[in-house]
């Protein structure tokens, strides 16, 4: 199975490598924005590009909105969401209080 990480960056690396890590414990595909940040395409639609190609989506949400493109009113975050349900993705998302101590990737 084929799972598309979410969330914003900078903000979540702790986390999103955690998420990454029980993925792979579970034996399936983790895909996420780091693995594929040396195509040449716009990161964004490969996300898009990526997301459609999965079987499921994981979404992790903090404080942050994410960065809002010049040609969007919405941030890639929130894009990456939206595509998902529009493709009808099974999605797990889970939300974190702003100290980031309860998330468990313990699986």
């Amino acid at each position: 199975m084929k799972i598309f990480l979410s969330s914003t960056y900078e903000d979540l690396k702790e986390h999103r490598a955690k998420a990454a890590q029980a993925i792979e414990r579970l034996g399936q595909q983790g895909i996420r924005m780091e693995i594929f940040d040396t195509r040449s395409d716009e990161a964004a639609d490969v996300c898009l590009e990526e997301i459609e190609s999965a079987d499921a989506f994981l979404g992790i949400y903090a404080h942050r909105y994410g960065y809002v493109r010049a040609d969007s009113a919405i941030s890639i975050t929130e894009r990456e969401f939206d595509f998902a349900q529009e493709k009808r993705k099974l999605a797990f998302c889970f939300r974190s209080d702003q100290c980031f101590r309860r998330l468990d990737y313990t699986l």
